[in-house]
């Protein structure tokens, strides 16, 4: 798959890679000890491989400013974008872990890697479970479909290994485009309620505030169901989040919150709505480009949540130009 998004800029390029061994001549491959642990699926094994990729890039987190951080998420929403319409690609992946930031001649730009559970688009778009994403940043549906076909881990846990040691039959779960768009969309929320500023300042979230917060990050984190009914209450109940949203952005995000508001909209969308995917990516890519354009004009002077509320960030143009930021007026004469 990485030979098939050669040329894409922002795919990493392999350079080199080996099958790990266990012993001399033994591969590391899951078939060998898979159906020993119980609730194992049928017939879903991984093979141990080694990579070697260029070129060095820095974690998302690690963005240097507001502008860096949302040009390098524009540049990954492009970049799933890309592999859908040129190379009929899905990544089924995206997440904070791997989406980076790469430094070049002309600055930087963002870098979606981890393309080991990429597949070629087929008619339906259902896939193999076992390549599906990272927890806290999978779609609900994703979310909800898996919960209905994968199996309770939590014979697992407990270390029960009776009737459920036999292998589960292979499910298909329907994955498409904007399963990993909806990806980014949390990515970008919880790193705006994760962090407190660049160079990966990490933010303390207390246990227990004045105004008794459930921190939506953490609403993200456990089972597929747990975490497939949170995300639905987090759409379904959209007042409630949206306010919630406007609380928890930590101060140094604050001027995001137009942007991320609108793409929580878009998000909502039912997904029988008319306006294809790629469509709905357009727009976002006109806004992240946009609200880039404004914070590079005065970075440091950050709204009041109040006045962020009023502004509409993203203008409804299916383009994917980047907006150049007006020049300031002179205030002589």
């Amino acid at each position: 798959m990485m030979k098939k998004m050669e040329g894409v800029r922002g795919v990493p390029q392999l350079v080199e890679y080996w099958l790990v061994e266990v012993a001399p001549g033994e591969v590391d491959d899951t078939q060998a000890y898979r159906y020993k642990f119980p609730r194992s699926i049928q017939d879903t094994f991984r093979t141990h491989v080694r990579l070697v990729l260029k070129p060095r890039a820095r974690p998302l987190h690690k963005f240097r400013s507001k502008v860096e951080f949302l040009g390098a998420i524009r540049d990954i929403v492009n970049i799933q974008r890309k592999a859908v319409e040129k190379r009929k690609v899905l990544h089924r992946d995206a997440s904070l872990n791997n989406a980076m930031i790469e430094d070049d001649g002309d600055g930087s730009h963002g870098m979606l890697i981890d393309w080991e559970f990429a597949v070629d688009i087929v008619e339906g778009e259902q896939y193999v479970v076992g390549g599906t994403g990272t927890l806290p940043f999978m779609s609900r549906s994703l979310l909800f479909n898996l919960y209905l076909h994968t199996p309770d881990t939590s014979d697992e846990r407990s270390g029960k290994r009776a009737s459920g040691s036999r292998p589960y039959p292979v499910a298909l779960i329907k994955h498409d485009y904007k399963d990993d768009l909806e990806s980014m969309f949390y990515v970008f929320v919880w790193t705006c309620i994760e962090y407190r500023g660049p160079l990966g300042m990490k933010r303390v979230l207390p246990k227990r505030t004045k105004e008794n917060l459930n921190w939506i990050t953490r609403e993200w984190s456990g089972t597929y169901e747990q975490c497939s009914a949170s995300k639905t209450r987090f759409f379904h109940h959209s007042d409630h989040y949206t306010a919630q949203l406007t609380k928890q952005f930590d101060p140094y995000f604050r001027d995001l919150l137009p942007l991320a508001l609108e793409w929580y909209n878009l998000a909502n969308l039912p997904r029988n709505e008319p306006s294809p995917g790629l469509l709905v990516s357009t727009w976002m890519l006109q806004g992240l480009s946009a609200s880039a354009s404004s914070l590079s004009t005065d970075e440091e002077d950050t709204p009041s949540v109040d006045e962020t509320s009023k502004k509409r960030v993203i203008e409804h143009r299916w383009t994917t130009d980047l907006i150049l930021p007006k020049p300031k007026r002179s205030k002589i004469g």
